[in-house]
Formats: C-alpha cells, structure tokens, sequence
C-alpha cells in the first residue's frame, strides 16, 4: 500500500500554476507598458494642440496686422494718385515750382 503523503499526489498543478501566473504576470506588465506608452502619447498630443492654439493665435493676430497695413498703404497709394496733391506736396515739402519756359526741352 502506498503512503499518503502530499508529494506523492503532485500531478503538476505547482508547475502549471507558475505558468500560468507567469503568462498572467507577463500580460498585465505588457498591457501596463501600452497603457504607460498611450498616457504619454495622449500628453505630448494635448501639449501639441495647445502650442499649435498659441501659434494659431499668434498668426491671426500678425494678420490683423498686415491687413491693417494694407489699407494704410492703400489708402496712402490712392493719396498719391492725385496730381493736384502731388503738385502741392512738391511745392511745400520739396520747394519745387513749375518749370520756366526757358527750362523746357521739347523732345521730337
């Protein structure tokens, strides 16, 4: 008759068991490294649209800007347009008067 001692039933559970608390302890530090890897993806991700927003901002108001810009120099532009202004400004601000008569060259 055989003795009933408890290592004489080891049908391989210890050594299953171990196995599969490897494969379990293997899984949940693979799925804790891709959650670790997709918190810090999601971070950078907001870190970027919040810059692009500051940069966004930063560009519209440059825009406003140069638009600002661009009907003062329009309207600068159509200022200068008019001869009767130019002729004035010639006189005040330059000292420039109609030429003399002898002055005059006539081109064939």
């Amino acid at each position: 008759m055989k003795s009933l001692r408890g290592d004489e039933f080891d049908t391989g559970d210890t050594r299953s068991s171990g196995i599969a608390a490897r494969v379990w302890l293997s899984a949940v530090s693979v799925l804790l490294a891709v959650s670790v890897i997709f918190a810090i993806f999601y971070v950078w991700i907001y870190i970027e649209q919040v810059q692009n927003g500051y940069r966004v901002a930063k560009f519209y108001e440059e825009h406003e800007q140069l638009v600002t810009t661009q009907r003062k120099l329009r309207l600068e532009w159509s200022r200068f347009q008019d001869p009767f202004l130019l002729e004035e400004m010639g006189r005040k601000q330059f000292g420039l008067v109609p030429p003399k008569p002898d002055q005059k060259i006539l081109m064939p």
